[in-house]
C-alpha cells in the first residue's frame, strides 16, 4: 500500500471543544484498506460519492475497499480533548489555546489515517474557525478567506511526512518574526518579548546545521510555539515545534539553568527538522536514531554558541550518568528495541533511547574521527532525503566515509543491552584489561563488547579496540601514571582496584576526577566499593576548584541523603567547602552551582536554612539562581504553607511557578508535604507540573511518609491524566526507589496487583532499583554500627 495525500478540511467550533472533519485520502492498495481512529465518530465512508461499507473495531477503521487507487472519502467529527494528546484545550490566565500532540501513535485522535512513521504523505490543511483567531501548521498559509464571523484558512501543501509531525495549533497567540531567516516566535498574549534567546539560538541553529548536515533547511517557514500546558518538554513537528513555555520563554528573572535548557531544546527540536523529519526512521524500533542524535547534535551547538557554558560537561554530569545509570539495571534494553504495539512506544522514550544513544554515537564519533563521521552524517541524509531509513542504513555511510569498522561495534552496541565494566590490572609487568557486564546490583555477569578504549600510559595517549574479556597492553618498563577514557568518550566504567596510585599520578584533568567520583558511586549502590571507602574519596573532593567534578559529588550527596540521611553532616561540610571556594566567582557556571549548592545545604543543614530564611522577606531582589535556595530554606525554617501558596498563585512564570512547588514540598512536616501533594489533585497546578511537585516531595527525607499513600490512592488518576504519554511511566522509575525504603514488602505487594500495561516497564525499573538501593543501605547501616 502507498499513501500519497491527505486532504483535509476543519471547521473547528473553539467555544465548544469540537471539530468537524471532511478528508480525501489518495492511496493506493491491492486489497481492503484499514485505517487508524480513535475517539472519532465515523459519519460517512466513499470513494468518488459511492459510500463503501466499513466498520470501526476497536481503534481500527477497516473499510471494503477491494483493490484501490483513488481518494478515499471519510466524513467524521470528534472533541477537542482535556488531556494532553491529539487536539487538546491548553488553557492560561484568561484564555486558551488548542495544540496538538500526536507522537507517538495520537494523529489518529484527529483524523482518521495510517498513524505509522514508514507510511509518509503531503498533507493538505484547510481550517475554518473564529475570525478572530491565529491558526498555525507546518506550512505557511496559503490563503484566508472569510465568511462572515468566521475565516477559512487553507495552508500550503507539506512535503512528504509522517502522521506524528503534523501540526495545529488555534487560539490568540502574539507573534515576533525574523523575516530574513523566516521563524516565527508564537506565544499566549504578551510573552513574545521573552522570545529573544529562543529566536536567536532557532536562527543558529539552522545556520550551523546547514553547514554541518551539508543540507539546507527544507521549509518555507519555521514557528516556535510556546503552549501553556504541554506534557512533553518539546516536540519537533515539522516547520512548527511545540515547547513548554518555560522552554521557550527568558527574561532578567531566568536562571543561567534555564537559559541553558532553552537552548539544548530548541536546538535539540531543530536538529529533528533534518534528523527524524527530513529522514524518518521506518519504525519505532529505530526510535533512538531520532533522539539520540538530535541530543548529540544539540550539544555541539550550543558549545558552538556558548563555549563559556562548556556544555559538554553538562552532557556527561547528566546524559552519560543517566545512560549508564539505566543501563546497569536488568531490566534495561537494547538501545534497538522491538515495538510490536503502537501503545508501547511512550515507555521507550527513555534514558536509553535518548541519553545511552547519545553517548554511544559520541564514542563512535571519536573512533572513526570528527571529520569521518561528518561525511558519513551528509552521505545518509542525502541518500535518504523525504524517507524512511534504518539504523544500518546509517552504519554503511559512516563506515564507507571514515573507513572504520562501524557496522560490526554498533551492531553490538545497540542491539545488546548493557554496558562493561573495564578491570585494569598489573600482570607479568604489563596492564591487563578484563571487561564484564557492570550490574548495579553487583551481580557477575560475563559480557563482551567492542571498546574503543583510549588510556593514557606515562602521559602518552593509546587506542585499542578491546574486543575480548581480556587483553594484555604493551607497557614500558618504568610505569609511572596511567589513565582510561581519555575526555570520557567510551561509554563504559573503569576498576582500578590495585592500581588507583598509578591513577593519582596521572595529570589529572576535571573531567578524569569526574570520571573517577562518577565510576566509585556507581561501585559503592553496587556493593564493589566499601562505603567508608567511597567518605574517604570524598573527601578528596571538598577543596575541588572545578565545576564539574564538585557537581558530581554534590549530585551524589543528594541521592545518599535521600537514602542515608545519617550523611547529612559530610554534605554539610562539602558544601559549605564549596560555597566557600564559589564564593567570588562571577561566570554564569558558577553563578548556577552556587544556587544549587545552596538549596542543597539549605535541606541539610538547619542552622544554614535558618540564616537563608531571612532572605525570604526580599525575595524579588534575590539573584535568580539563588531564589529556589532561599525559597526551600523559607520551608525548612518555617511551617508558612499558605504563604508559600500564595507566592506560587501569584508568580508569573512556569520556571517561577515550579519553583515555590519545589519549596512547598521541602518542608519537614510530613502533613504540609501532604497538603502540597493535594494541590496537584485538587486542579490548583498545571497538569504538566503533577509529576514535577511528586518528584519533589519523593526527594525529601522529611516527608517521604507522605508521598507513598498519596501514590496508591491516585495512581489511575496519574494514569488517564497523562494517557497517551510515558511521563507516569518515568514517573515510577524516578519515585519508587525512594518511596519503598523502608517499605519495600509493601510497594511490591501494591505493585503486583496494580500494574496498568502501560506503565509496565516504568515500574518493572522502579522496583529493581528499590531492591538495589534497599540492599546499599543495609550495608550502609552496617557501616555506621561498626
Amino acid at each position: 500500500m502507498e499513501v500519497k495525500s491527505y486532504n483535509l478540511f476543519l471547521d473547528l467550533d473553539f467555544k465548544k471543544l469540537k471539530f468537524d472533519g471532511s478528508l480525501a485520502i489518495l492511496l493506493e492498495s491491492e486489497g481492503d484498506v484499514t485505517l487508524d481512529s480513535t475517539g472519532l465518530e465515523i459519519l460517512k465512508v466513499s470513494s468518488n460519492g459511492k459510500p463503501l461499507a466499513h466498520k470501526l473495531v476497536a481503534e481500527e477503521l477497516r473499510v471494503q475497499t477491494g483493490p484501490f487507487s483513488r481518494n478515499l472519502e471519510i466524513q467524521y467529527r470528534g472533541a477537542v480533548s482535556e488531556k494532553l494528546t491529539g487536539l487538546y484545550k491548553a488553557p492560561y490566565p484568561g484564555g486558551y489555546v488548542f495544540s496538538t500532540q500526536f507522537e507517538a501513535a495520537s494523529a489518529r485522535k484527529l483524523l482518521p489515517c495510517f498513524d505509522r512513521p514508514e507510511c509518509k504523505a503531503e498533507f493538505a490543511l484547510t481550517v475554518k474557525t473564529d475570525s478572530d483567531l491565529k491558526v498555525i501548521s507546518n506550512m505557511p498559509e496559503e490563503f484566508v478567506k472569510a465568511e462572515g464571523a468566521k475565516k477559512i484558512v487553507t495552508f500550503q501543501k507539506t512535503p512528504r511526512m509522517s502522521t506524528y509531525l503534523l501540526y495545529l495549533g488555534v487560539g490568540r497567540f502574539d507573534e515576533v518574526e525574523d523575516k530574513p531567516s523566516k521563524i516565527i516566535i508564537a506565544t499566549t498574549p504578551g510573552n513574545t518579548p521573552k522570545a529573544k534567546f529562543a529566536l536567536d539560538v532557532a536562527k543558529e541553529s539552522l545556520r550551523f546545521y546547514k553547514s554541518y548536515f551539508g543540507s539546507p533547511y527544507q521549509l518555507p517557514k519555521l514557528h516556535l510555539i510556546g503552549v501553556p500546558e504541554f506534557a512533553e518538554g518539546a516536540m519537533e513537528n515539522w516547520g512548527a515545534i511545540t515547547f513548554r513555555e518555560a522552554y521557550i520563554l527568558v527574561d532578567e528573572n531566568t536562571t543561567v539553568r534555564y537559559k541553558k535548557v532553552v537552548a539544548e531544546v530548541v536546538a535539540h527540536e531543530v536538529a529533528h527538522q533534518w534528523f527524524g523529519n527530513l529522514v524518518t526512521m521506518k519504525w519505532w524500533d529505530d526510535l533512538w536514531l531520532n533522539e539520540s542524535f538530535a541530543t548529540f547534535m544539540s550539544y555541539k551547538l550550543v558549545e558552538s554558541m556558548f563555549p563559556q557554558w562548556h556544555v559538554w560537561d553538562d552532557f556527561l554530569r547528566t546524559d552519560t550518568s543517566i545512560g549508564m545509570a539505566r543501563d546497569s539495571l536488568q531490566s534495561t534494553h537494547p538501545i534497538e528495541v522491538k515495538i510490536n504495539d503502537p501503545k508501547e512506544i511512550d515507555q521507550y522514550f527513555d534514558q536509553i533511547s535518548y541519553s545511552k544513544g547519545a553517548n554511544i554515537i559520541r564514542m563512535i564519533e571519536a573512533f572513526t574521527g570528527v571529520e569521518g563521521f561528518r561525511r558519513g552524517i551528509q552521505s545518509y541524509l542525502k541518500k535518504n532525503i523525504f524517507s524512511n531509513a534504518t539504523g544500518n542504513e546509517l552504519w554503511s555511510q559512516l563506515e564507507k566515509a571514515s573507513g572504520s569498522d562501524v557496522r560490526r561495534i554498533m551492531s553490538e552496541w545497540i542491539r545488546k543491552p548493557g554496558f562493561p565494566v573495564i578491570s585494569v590490572s598489573l600482570k607479568a609487568g604489563k596492564v591487563t584489561l578484563s571487561q564484564e557486564r557492570f550490574l548495579l546490583s553487583g551481580a557477575r555477569e560475563k559480557g563482551v563488547w567492542p571498546v574503543p578504549v583510549t588510556m593514557k600510559i606515562n602521559g602518552k595517549t593509546q587506542r585499542l579496540l578491546l574486543d575480548k574479556e581480556e587483553q594484555q597492553v604493551d607497557t614500558p618498563h618504568s610505569l609511572k601514571s596511567l589513565k582510561l577514557n581519555v575526555d570520557q568518550t567510551g561509554f563504559y566504567r573503569v576498576d582500578y582496584d590495585g592500581v588507583m596510585d598509578l591513577v593519582w599520578n596521572s595529570q589529572l584533568t576535571p573531567v578524569d576526577r569526574w570520571g573517577l567520583i562518577s565510576d566509585a558511586f556507581a561501585f559503592t549502590i553496587a556493593g564493589r566499593l566499601p562505603f567508608q571507602d567511597y567518605i574517604a574519596l570524598l573527601a578528596k573532593y571538598d577543596k575541588e576548584r572545578e565545576n564539574l567534578p564538585a557537581y558530581e559529588a554534590s549530585d551524589q550527596l543528594s541521592i545518599f541523603n535521600s537514602l542515608v540521611p545519617s550523611i547529612a553532616e559530610v554534605s554539610s561540610r562539602f558544601h559549605r567547602s564549596q560555597l566557600e571556594i564559589l564564593k567570588n566567582k562571577t561566570d554564569e557556571n558558577s553563578t548556577l552551582l552556587r544556587g544549587v549548592f545552596m538549596s542543597r545545604l539549605a535541606m541539610v543543614d538547619q542552622d544554614y536554612a535558618n540564616d537563608l530564611a531571612r532572605r525570604f522577606s526580599e525575595y524579588s531582589k534575590v539573584e535568580p539562581d539563588q531564589r529556589q535556595a532561599v525559597a526551600v530554606a523559607y520551608a525548612r525554617s518555617s511551617s508558612d504553607f499558605d504563604g508559600l501558596v500564595q507566592k506560587y498563585k501569584q508568580s508569573k512564570g512556569d520556571e517561577e511557578k515550579v519553583r515555590f512547588l519545589v519549596a512547598l514540598t521541602s518542608f519537614r512536616e510530613p502533613a504540609l508535604v501532604q497538603r502540597a501533594l493535594g494541590l496537584a489533585t485538587g486542579g490548583e497546578v498545571k497538569k504538566q507540573d503533577v509529576p514535577s511537585i511528586v518528584s519533589a516531595s519523593t526527594n525529601n527525607p522529611d516527608g517521604r511518609t507522605a508521598v507513598w499513600p498519596w501514590v496508591k490512592t491516585n495512581l489511575d488518576w496519574l494514569n488517564k491524566l497523562f494517557e497517551g504519554s510515558g511521563n507516569v511511566s518515568r514517573l515510577m522509575q524516578s519515585i519508587i526507589p525512594y518511596v519503598g525504603v523502608g517499605r519495600r514488602t509493601e510497594v511490591e505487594k501494591f505493585f503486583a496487583e496494580s500494574r496498568p500495561p502501560e506503565l509496565v516497564k516504568g515500574i518493572e525499573v522502579g522496583l529493581e532499583k528499590l531492591a538495589i538501593y534497599d540492599q546499599f543501605v543495609h550495608r550502609a547501616g552496617a557501616h555506621r554500627a561498626r
